[in-house]
Order: structure tokens, then C-alpha cells, then sequence
């Protein structure tokens, strides 16, 4: 079903709910969600249905959906799964059009059938649900609590989406603890009908959530996701903590593309790409999240530590490098600034060292002239607590210091010490002053809010277009195809990547030995010979590859090696007989291709190539269209980079004809979606302005071509 942000403001805001199953019976889920609802403060009508009371709390129970005496907004089913769809169906005659149901007992126990007949009967009524296998949803707007998770939620401006029932509980209750303030939850469960991006994007409409942190543990329609989470992460900030990290290989693993593209692999490009920041674990999301909910971004690079012992000050300049923090070096400034906030041995130097022998007045001196200081953009506060000093009089103190000037620039603390430290960091949280137990964590989240000012200030071009014969290359598929071939020859691969631009060394295809020694001399030595045939694949293997060939005589030995290798390991392969190509010198093998995801569609790839791409796996993905900026930004983030920005004295490669043979790929697998996986490895590239030629590509194909549905499923 189509998102539909007036069902989903019955949703977040109704103003009657009703809960099918409520019940009088303690520690019931029916019981829970009245109890929930009342404790909350909803304001709005609150219907409990169950035959077996007449009140539950001192609020009226109804016999049955069809006494009500109006149409409930929202109503909640919390009955076993076989009786689900008849009462919906009875919800729906009487009015109701959007469900919560919390019933489990659907698709995660194998019962698809009653999957299928929920959602007929909401199609047949043009109803809209949450679930199955929900704990409910939280509105801080509609002051309403209808989930049989924890009472008390503090309200804020953070937005929860979770796939998992029992962990989204969880969470609900670390907000709390945690000082964090929540703006709505909400358990998608199976997600029968509404999704995850669904309730993405509602809440990146909804003026009340500033910052979204989501757990997923699957991804069923990524391609939408990733365009929701894209227009959403524009807006406000969204954290992601998703479980299953074990690769699995893409539809055709054959190639190097496919055996690297896992999933999870596939999942963290994809939301990167977006602008979505993934955290590893809940410690960094909640952490993250405080951060981004509290504070501004910064306006430029450039953090000021302030701290009264030098040991954590150092320990925060290591983290500040792994987090990519760049730490402010204007040694002028930093002595203008502190060095009347210290004493004569304490170090204007960044970090500033106030000694430990600073008193909490004189800390709270230089907070605030780190916080006046026009051109410091953010603070990182250390405190090491000493034995003689209340470390929750440091707390007020640095609240009192840091005033109303927080929101002007980001500042965060960490506080290290014994006794009183818990209270005095849950002091500073409540303030809105994350704070952070160490040096560690409190850079970590000043790291997140540069990740996010960078994502922000990049810039978002639009895919390229590419004047590409489209229709030659489906030609060459469909004659492939008449031949009953999913494996492309290399002549006919080359054919296609010709199509679309990219550039070759000078090749021919020789059938007899004579007609190899023929292309070699006019060609020009050195060449390399290789096996032409759609069923050996991984040719270099099985000595089906022989290179720098320099002679007459060199040619005609390889050619009949090529042959006895290819004969005893593939005796009854197709042997199409041999491309001759002219030697590529002095270049760095790269590797460039794309495979389908299941979940997001075409995904490409480049990285460092050769025969051990899939040991060193330096490569990065990103999900087809991809920008000309984010080509660059795939080069940019493999491990090898400096290899082609000429390390160690070498020559600089030639990055933009890189990346132009990228935007070609990416162009390709959009467009021609015939084709399910490319491998160019490996794509040579020269030195600065001698362009990249491709030396060795294969293709796989899919069997049967029904291109309307593969344009529907991935538009």
C-alpha cells in the first residue's frame, strides 16, 4: 500500500482509541495498554472492548467493537492470532480504518495464511495496520501511550523506529535512564502493511522530532528505503543500529562483484550514501543521538579541549584523530583566550590544561571563554574529579558557565572519576549538556555532529547522462540469449562497455595459431593472450591467461598452452579460440564492475583489482544511480588511495578518467537492467591525463528478460 500521511496522523494523533482485548487482569497486555493510556494522560476517548468486564480502571468496557458508540480513530487488537482478521473485519464494518495489532503469531512463527487473510480484509476495506507483532506506539504530541511497554517516557524530540518488539521496549526504557526525551515510538513488527519507511518518513515530517534513531534488522524494499531515508536525512538526523552483519552472497556469485557484495556490506554503503550514520552498537547510537538531538552543528573545523588533567587531555587527542576531529591549532588565539583562566605552569596549548589544581570557578573560566571566543566552533570539556572537590558542584558549575551560550556552538563533557560521577554526567544530560563517562565517547559524538555538518555541506549532483546506444547493447543480450548464453563472451562484453564508452587496448580475436601470431605483429609486442570461451570463467586459474609475450615464438607456445590447459580442466567447454591484446604497461589494476542486491537493485563497485581482489576486498560500493561526486567519494574511500594519488614516488593515476568510467557503469546498470552482474578486472589506470583502459571484463545476463517488471521493481 502506498504511504498515506492521513492514516498515519490516526496513527500518532488520534483522538479515540480503542483496545480490543482489554483487560482487568494484571500484568496482561490488555491490562497494560489501559493501564499505558491512562497513565499517559491521553486526553482523547479511550475505548476498552472485552465482553468479560463492564469497566476496566474505572473506565467503561464495551461488549464488542459494534456497541462502541463511535468509530474509534485508532484501535488496538490484542487478541490471538486466529481471531485477528474477523475482528478487524468487524472493526472495519463499524468505522475503524487504522489498526494496531499486537498480536503475535503471524509470518515469524511460519503462519503466512493469516498474514494474507489480514491483509485482504484491510485492501477489501481500504484499512491501514501496524504490525502484526507490535508493542504499540508513543506520541508525545497526542500525550498518549498506547504500548504495554514501560510508564514513564520522558518526552523530547527523538523519534524511535524499531523492527524488534522486545529490544524496542528496551530502548524505551534506556531513554529514560539515559535522560534522553522521546517525541514518538513505534514497533513495526512484520510490517504486513505499514513499513519501516513509511513511519521514516511521517516522522521526518513532524515538526516535533528532531533527530530519528531506528533499529532494523532487515531491509525488504531498499530501494524505497533508501529514497525516503535520502529526502528525510536532508532534513533531520537519522542513527541507525542494525543487527545481521554475515554476508551472503548476490544472485550470481561467479564473479569477484557478487562474492564481495554482501548484504550488510551493501546495507552500510547504501545508508551512507543517504546520509544516514549507522552506529555499531546502542552504547555509540544513544551516545550519538543525545548529541544530535541537543546540540548545534559546528560551522567549521576546528574543537578546543578544556580539561584540568593532561593525561585525559592527550587520551581526547588520539580519540580526536580516529573520530576525524580536527583539533584548533591557532596557538595566538588559544593564548590570547586561556591563559587568563589558568595558572603560569597550566598549557594555553590545544588540549588547554587548566591543571588540576584549578578550582571549579576557574574551570568554569575558561568554558566561557571558549564558548565567547568567536572562532573556536566547539568545545570538548574533560574533568578529572579529585579526591577534595564535589564533582557535582563541578556539574552546576558547568551548567552556570555555560548558560545560554550552549546553543551557539556544540560542547561536550566527560567527566572521570569515582564517587558522584554517575550523578554529576546525569546531571549535565538532563541539562541538554551531553555529557559522557569518557574522553573517548564524549569525541566520538563531537565526530558525529562534523560527520553530519560534512554530509550536509556536500554536494548532491544528480547522476550523469551518457549518449549510450542502449538499444545495440539489448541487441547483443538478445543474441546472446538465442544462443542460450548467460555468460557473455569476452568479445561480445567488450562490444557493450565499447557502447558505453569505455576505452580498450587494441584487441583481436584469433581462432587458429596462425591467425594469434597474425594479430600479435599487428598489434605490436607485447601482448597477452587469454581463452575465449563463456564457460571458463576465472581464466588466469586454470593457465588459460598468458602475459608479456614479446616474440613470434612466445605467441605460438602460449597458444598451445592456453589450449591444453583449457581442454584438460574444461574438456567440454566451447573454446571460441583466443583475444590478443596489447600489453598495458605502467599502469594500477583496479577493479570496477556491479551486481544485482536483492533488496537495493544494481549496486556498484571499484576497488583495488587484480588476483587477489578477494583477499585484500579494498573496495567500495555504492547504489546505482550513483553521482559523479559520490564516484569520486567511492575512490576516495577504498584503503588504496594513496596508491593512485602517486605514493612513494610514483606516478599520480589518472583519478577522473577513474571516475568518469565509474559514472559509465553506474549509468549502465541502470539502464540496460538485462544485465545482472559486470566485472572489469582489471581496469588499468594510467598515469594523470592517459586515461583507463578495460583488460579483462565478463558479463552475466538473466535467463529470462521481462523488463517491464524489472523496471516496476526497480524504477
Amino acid at each position: 500500500m502506498s504511504p498515506d500521511r492521513n492514516a498515519l496522523e490516526s496513527l500518532f494523533n488520534p483522538k479515540s482509541v480503542a483496545v480490543i482485548g482489554a483487560s482487568a487482569k494484571e500484568g496482561s497486555i490488555g491490562h497494560s495498554l489501559i493501564q499505558n493510556l491512562l497513565a499517559s494522560g491521553y486526553m482523547g476517548k479511550i475505548l476498552p472492548v472485552n465482553p468479560k468486564y463492564t469497566d476496566i480502571l474505572g473506565v467503561k468496557c464495551w461488549p464488542g467493537i459494534e456497541a462502541l458508540p463511535q468509530a474509534p480513530d485508532l484501535t488496538v487488537v490484542a487478541v490471538p492470532a486466529e481471531a485477528v482478521s474477523q475482528v478487524v473485519e468487524k472493526a472495519c464494518q463499524a468505522g475503524g480504518r487504522m489498526f494496531i495489532i499486537i498480536s503475535s503469531g503471524f509470518d515469524e512463527v511460519g503462519r503466512h495464511d493469516l498474514t494474507h487473510d489480514l491483509t485482504a480484509v484491510l485492501k477489501r476495506h481500504r484499512a491501514r495496520a501496524l504490525g502484526p507483532n507490535v508493542f504499540g506506539v508513543f506520541s508525545a504530541k497526542a500525550g498518549m501511550n498506547a504500548t504495554f511497554g514501560p510508564r514513564e517516557i520522558r518526552a523530547g524530540n527523538v523519534g524511535l523506529i524499531s523492527q524488534s518488539g522486545a529490544l524496542g521496549v528496551a530502548l524505551m526504557g534506556k531513554s529514560v535512564t539515559d535522560s534522553i526525551g522521546l517525541s514518538a515510538v513505534v514497533s513495526v513488527g512484520n510490517e504486513a502493511d505499514i513499513t519501516e519507511a513509511e513511519a521514516l518518513e511521517y516522522l521526518g515530517d513532524d515538526e516535533s522530532t528532531c533527530v530519528i534513531l531506528m533499529y532494523m534488522e532487515g531491509c525488504r524494499n531498499g530501494r524505497h528505503f533508501l529514497d525516503v531515508a535520502t529526502r528525510v536525512s536532508r532534513k533531520k538526523p537519522i542513527v541507525i543500529i542494525k543487527s545481521g552483519s554475515s554476508a551472503r552472497g548476490a544472485l550470481a556469485a561467479a564473479s569477484h562483484t557478487g562474492s564481495l557484495a554482501g548484504s550488510d556490506m551493501v546495507f552500510s554503503a547504501a545508508i551512507r550514501q543517504a546520509g544516514v550514520i549507522r552506529a555499531d552498537d546502542l552504547t555509540d547510537a544513544f551516545n550519538w543521538t543525545r548529541a544530535l538531538a541537543n546540540l548545534p552543528l559546528p560551522k567549521a573545523p576546528g574543537t578546543v579541549i578544556v580539561t584540568n588533567g593532561g593525561g585525559v587531555g592527550v587520551m581526547a587527542s588520539d580519540s580526536a584523530e580516529r573520530h576525524n576531529v580536527t583539533l584548533n591549532s591557532d596557538l595566538e588565539m588559544l593564548e590570547r583566550v586561556f591563559r587568563p583562566t589558568m595558572p603560569k605552569f597550566g598549557s594555553s596549548k590545544n588540549p588547554i590544561d587548566v591543571t588540576g589544581q584549578a578550582r571549579n570557578e576557574e574551570y568554569g573560566m575558561a568554558l566561557r571563554a571558549s564558548l565567547e571566543e568567536g572562532t573556536i566552533p566547539s568545545v570538548v570539556g574533560l574533568y578529572c574529579t579529585p579526591a577534595t572537590m564535589d564533582v557535582t558542584k563541578f556539574a552546576k558549575t558547568a551548567v552556570q558557565s555555560a548558560g545560554e551560550l550552549t546553543g551557539i556552538k556544540p560542547m561536550v563533557f566527560s567527566i572521570i572519576g569515582g564517587q558522584g560521577v554517575a550523578e554529576a554526567i546525569a546531571m549535565l544530560n538532563a541539562s541538554g549538556i551531553p555529557c559522557y563517562g569518557t574522553p573517548d565517547e564524549a569525541m566520538s559524538a563531537m565526530g558525529v555532529l562534523y560527520r553530519r555538518m560534512n554530509w550536509l555541506a556536500k554536494k548532491q549532483g544528480a547522476p550523469e547522462e551518457f549518449d549510450m546506444d542502449l538499444d545495440a547493447i539489448r541487441a547483443i543480450i538478445d543474441r546472446a540469449l538465442s544462443r542460450n548464453q548467460t555468460q557473455l563472451l569476452e568479445s561480445d562484453c567488450a562490444e557493450i562497455l565499447r557502447l558505453a564508452g569505455l576505452e580498450f587496448p587494441k584487441t583481436a580475436v584469433a581462432r587458429t595459431m596462425e591467425e594469434a601470431v597474425k594479430a600479435a605483429e599487428s598489434i605490436g609486442y607485447p601482448v597477452v593472450m587469454k581463452i575465449l570461451s563463456e564457460e571458463i570463467v576465472h581464466k588466469t586459474e586454470y593457465g588459460c591467461v598468458k602475459l608479456d609475450l614479446e616474440d613470434e615464438r612466445e605467441v605460438r607456445v602460449a597458444y598451445e598452452s592456453i589450449m591444453a590447459e583449457a581442454r584438460r580442466h574444461f574438456p567440454k567447454a566451447r573454446i571460441e579460440g583466443v583475444t590478443v591484446t596489447e600489453m598495458v604497461m605502467g599502469a594500477t589494476e583496479m577493479i570496477l564492475g556491479f551486481s544485482e542486491d536483492r533488496s537495493f537493485g544494481p549496486v556498484v563497485m571499484f576497488g583495488m583489482g587484480g588476483i587477489y581482489v578477494e583477499v585484500m576486498k579494498d573496495v567500495s560500493f555504492r547504489v546505482a544511480p550513483v553521482s559523479r561526486q559520490e564516484c569520486e567519494s567511492m575512490v576516495k574511500a577504498i584503503n588504496s588511495y594513496p596508491i593512485l594519488m602517486g605514493a612513494r614516488g610514483k606516478a599520480v593515476r589518472d583519478i577522473p578518467k577513474a571516475v568518469d568510467a565509474i559514472s559509465r557503469v553506474s549509468y549502465l546498470a541502470t539502464h540496460t537492467r538485462d544485465i545482472l552482474e559486470l566485472d572489469i578486472n582489471p581496469l588499468m589506470v594510467l598515469a594523470r591525463g592517459k586515461g583507463c583502459k578495460v583488460v579483462d571484463s565478463r558479463m552475466t545476463i538473466r535467463k529470462a528478460i521481462n523488463r517491464e517488471e524489472i523496471t516496476e521493481e526497480f524504477p
